[in-house]
């Protein structure tokens, strides 16, 4: 077995000299001396984390102040003024930082919150005792949380915690914590967070996505379990090495896309996929993406795939140089079936750079 050297407290950055181990072995100082560069860099990064944080939240409360600094008097006499001084701001900071508008917001959101309502951790963050990753979990917690004495006494029972548990640890820490010290019955909370379960997709790498339900807790248990024991049954028809063996993870994973699409039965759901096809990438040798709406690009056998198993699709070429695609006509108020899809391809989400909604979930004929 591999040898554990614990390094206790004698790593962290603020040790003095003489609290470094001695030793004869250049490997095993150089390997010290890494591992506080690296705690050094870690501080560094929160305490970085911290000062973007701040200087949104600034940069959001100063707008709001000033108004006048990006609208003109016509805006200035709308009601909202303040507000969207506040977006035209975060437009603005979204440019440098390769970032929305709606994660500026959220960002300068969390920031003022941290600093108004939990203070103590607030000033670990500004030291970098503490990660974004950690802050943001505890902020998580106190959204909705009306109780501010009992808000306080989370903050001064975490603040410590904060800067010494791995972020699951540090998760269940504060969860426990909320549930001891918050005074509205369990029940209620519990009807609360029921309310907002919901269902959502995120996009990942190489064709692939994650789905996410956010659903209760014995629900989560129940579908878990089924999956666990229906994976054991189907695992054991296939021999390790054997053609057609898969994981128990996989098997996991294919059975809760069979289950939620209903393949096998009358309702299986079937896609009409619109491929966004550059016209290079029709000839053999073309190697520009094809899209997929809804999700990003696909590769070639991931799109032969789709349109096999499709019951209708439309392919739309785009020219390979200014990526143009087809128009449809926009004069009719009803929209064709021909312009939805135009829509969908066309925009894949609400314009409100708020929302996040897809498209095929919104009012398609309202701009405003």
């Amino acid at each position: 077995m591999p040898r554990t050297i614990c390094l206790e407290n004698r790593m962290h950055p603020s040790s003095p000299p003489e609290a470094r181990p001695t030793t004869d072995s250049p490997d095993l100082a150089l390997l010290f001396d890494r591992i506080e560069q690296a705690v050094d860099a870690h501080t560094a990064g929160n305490r970085a984390q911290a000062r973007l944080w701040a200087a949104l939240a600034e940069l959001i409360r100063l707008a709001r102040a000033n108004p006048q600094i990006y609208l003109r008097p016509v805006g200035l006499a709308q009601s909202d003024a303040p507000e969207l001084a506040a977006d035209a701001a975060a437009f603005d900071a979204g440019l440098r930082l390769q970032l929305s508008s709606a994660q500026v917001r959220t960002i300068a959101f969390r920031a003022q919150t941290l600093e108004d309502r939990m203070p103590r951790l607030h000033a670990a963050f500004q030291l970098g005792a503490t990660s974004a990753a950690h802050v943001g979990a505890a902020l998580e917690l106190i959204t909705g949380w009306s109780e501010d004495g009992a808000v306080r006494a989370f903050d001064e029972q975490l603040a410590e915690p904060a800067g010494s548990l791995t972020l699951p640890a540090f998760r269940t820490r504060a969860r426990r914590l909320k549930e001891r010290l918050s005074a509205e019955p369990p029940e209620l909370r519990h009807a609360r967070s029921f309310a907002e379960r919901r269902v959502w997709i995120e996009p990942d790498e190489d064709g692939m996505a994650w789905i996410h339900a956010f659903v209760a807790a014995p629900d989560a248990v129940r579908i878990v379990s089924r999956l666990n024991a229906t994976a054991r049954a189907e695992q054991k028809k296939v021999a390790i090495g054997q053609p057609g063996w898969r994981s128990r993870d996989q098997i996991r994973a294919d059975l809760a896309v069979a289950w939620l699409a209903g393949d096998g039965t009358s309702t299986a759901a079937r896609v009409r996929p619109i491929l966004l096809v550059p016209l290079l990438s029709l000839i053999a040798d073309g190697d520009e993406p094809i899209e997929l709406r809804g999700y990003g690009t696909v590769d070639k056998a991931t799109a032969a795939r789709l349109i096999a198993g499709a019951p209708s699709f439309r392919r739309v070429a785009t020219d390979p140089f200014t990526g143009e695609r087809l128009r449809y006509d926009r004069t009719r108020y009803r929209p064709s079936t021909a312009q939805r899809d135009w829509i969908a391809f066309r925009y894949e989400s609400c314009i409100d750079p708020t929302c996040s909604r897809p498209v095929d979930d919104t009012d398609i004929d309202h701009l405003r």
